[in-house]
């Protein structure tokens, strides 16, 4: 029996379709926020700022790197003469003196600012702001580092401020006015890095955007780390950013300039993929090694570096699950976008404590540790077929053949002549030779089957199937094996052990089938089909932990509508899986719809 935990719940509604339910925010997509953001001069997120922060994903963000500019220049000067404190020193100049003193806001000073840059209502805002200041100075090496601090608490530390949606906006004026103008490159260097960090992690407001954008964009000819930089931002448009800071490890190597770490995705059947992923900028290291001391000056209005050669080291954006899935599938023969959604990256951790579907945009780096490992699967399988690739059919003959084995695709325990066939195509994609015992033939039975069938008399049937597949090769073998078990029931559905239902009494556990259309419930035995529930009903979903301390979890769904709410709850071992995959299963049949 179940009860109620005090666990996580997803909740589903109209409003929140097509976007991660639970775990990420919601918000207007980056482009359309930014667009709206060039039709309104409003107050910047540091002011008494209420606005949706988080930029989410959208498929055309590269967009924004075409802002217009017909009613606006989107300098700094021009931000700081609408958002920034204005200095009594200020008011009393002339027009053209004032405009000298106002590009010196956003330039390059040698004293800590005592006062936040943007207009703040909230003094706690405005204290953190000179805190930010600060440590970004010390950071940079202007300033002395406070005794017992080393520079990856002041990175973690800049960072751990920016969490605060208030004070974006002004740690991103802050770095830019430091690295405008600087008069030390070393110096105007390590502010750069930090500004290519921000990116990777946290977007401006919608009022910043576009005079950050254009920013990177006049400084990116002669800074390579503002090229840097605006690809960061791109890629926090299109995902969202990192969510969690870096772990002080993250933090080292970049010091240190590891600038990649190494990643294995355990595929179906054993299959291993080997691939890197990237961390979110150039590292302090690698600014060392170009040649950044020779540089005279650096900063908007100053003169140019001397061109340096060609990074020896690839687009350094952090990857997120999209993107690796998208190279993995690439690798196996996959082009199509659509087939390419149909896979899955699932985390385990430790010792499948957690397994659960990773969110396309969730960055790896985020939930990368010594206990996880990352496994890829098919978890759709709408799109056709195709085998012309053998890793291709490798991965997924590797996949079904572990359901079928596990009993998960129904096959009949009187059904000896479709038995056999199977049995005889796992043999021979094995190229093992025709002659076996009874006992070698176990192995290639469901093993739900093993005691109900007669092994002799699908032995002999099985030696005449391999007679006619003498001309059959491995990879032939494991085709035809994935058509074959393609016509069986609950093929194209992740399949679930029920131990127990609500309002239901099983004869024993049955199968639940889940696709992005909807789950099923079934008899294995019978192949009687108890319940279906359309994911598009389902309202919400609440973990229940056992009543026995070694009894199994479960898993509650309400759905259906208003007018006839409905409710059901599963029990089982895997129900947290089961939790997340729903969750992502109805949010990506949400999306592609």
């Amino acid at each position: 029996m179940v009860q109620p935990a005090a666990a996580p719940d997803f909740s589903f509604s109209p409003e929140r379709s097509g976007r991660h339910m639970s775990q990420l925010q919601h918000g207007e997509p980056g482009l359309a926020r930014w667009e709206r953001a060039t039709e309104r001069h409003a107050h910047p997120r540091s002011r008494t700022h209420s606005d949706n922060s988080e930029a989410t994903s959208s498929t055309h963000s590269a967009a924004y790197l075409s802002l217009s500019t017909e009613s606006h220049n989107y300098t700094m000067q021009e931000f700081a003469l609408n958002h920034f404190r204005k200095p009594q020193t200020l008011l009393d100049q002339t027009h053209g003196d004032a405009k000298k003193a106002m590009a010196s806001l956003v330039q390059y000073t040698k004293a800590p600012i005592q006062e936040s840059l943007i207009s703040l209502s909230d003094e706690d805002a405005n204290r953190q702001a000179v805190e930010s200041f600060q440590v970004l100075m010390q950071f940079m090496q202007d300033q002395p580092k406070p005794r017992g601090k080393n520079e990856s608490e002041l990175l973690y530390e800049l960072l751990r401020l920016c969490r605060e949606e208030n004070l974006r906006d002004e740690i991103y004026c802050q770095v830019i006015k430091q690295v405008t103008g600087h008069p030390q490159q070393e110096h105007c260097a390590r502010g750069w890095s930090f500004l290519s960090l921000l990116a990777g992690f946290f977007p401006p407001s919608t009022t910043l955007m576009p005079y950050v954008t254009k920013f990177l964009q006049d400084s990116g000819p002669s800074q390579e780390l503002a090229q840097k930089s605006q690809e960061h931002l791109q890629h926090t448009v299109k995902y969202g950013g990192r969510r969690r800071l870096p772990s002080p490890a993250e933090i080292q190597a970049f010091l240190k300039g590891q600038a990649v770490r190494p990643l294995l995705i355990h595929l179906p059947g054993g299959l291993d993929y080997k691939t890197s992923i990237q961390t979110f900028t150039v590292s302090m290291g690698l600014l060392r090694k170009k040649g950044w001391r020779r540089w005279e000056s650096c900063g908007i209005g100053t003169a140019p570096p001397p061109k340096s050669p060609a990074p020896p080291w690839p687009c350094l954006c952090a990857q997120v699950a999209a993107e690796v899935l998208e190279e993995l599938c690439r690798q196996i023969g996959i082009t199509d976008p659509q087939e390419m959604q149909e896979f899955a990256l699932f985390l385990i951790k430790k010792e499948g404590e957690l397994v659960r579907p990773l969110w396309p945009h969730e960055y790896l780096n985020s939930v990368l540790d010594q206990d996880v490992s990352l496994h890829s699967r098919r978890l759709s399988w709408e799109t056709q077929l195709h085998f012309d690739h053998p890793t291709y059919v490798t991965t997924h003959y590797k996949q079904v053949l572990r359901d079928y084995l596990q009993g998960k695709l129904l096959v009949s325990p009187q059904a000896n002549a479709q038995l056999a066939r199977l049995a005889a195509l796992q043999h021979r994609s094995q190229t093992q030779e025709d002659r076996l015992s009874e006992q070698d033939l176990l192995a290639y039975l469901p093993k739900p089957l093993q005691r109900l069938v007669s092994t002799s008399t699908i032995k002999n049937l099985m030696e005449q199937e391999l007679k006619w597949m003498q001309a059959c090769s491995s990879q032939e073998a494991q085709i035809s094996f994935i058509e074959a078990v393609s016509q069986l029931p609950l093929f194209g559905y992740t399949v679930y052990v029920v131990l127990r239902v609500s309002q239901l009494a099983l004869p024993g556990p049955s199968l639940l089938g889940l696709n992005r259309q909807h789950l099923i419930l079934m008899d294995p035995s019978s192949q009687k089909l108890y319940c279906s529930v359309a994911l598009k009903d389902l309202q919400r979903l609440h973990l229940l932990s056992p009543l026995e301390s070694n009894g199994p979890p479960g898993l509650e769904l309400n759905y259906g509508s208003a007018d006839n709410p409905r409710t059901i709850w599963f029990e089982l071992v895997k129900a947290q899986e089961l939790k997340h995959t729903i969750a992502f299963l109805k949010d990506s049949g949400t999306a592609s719809n």
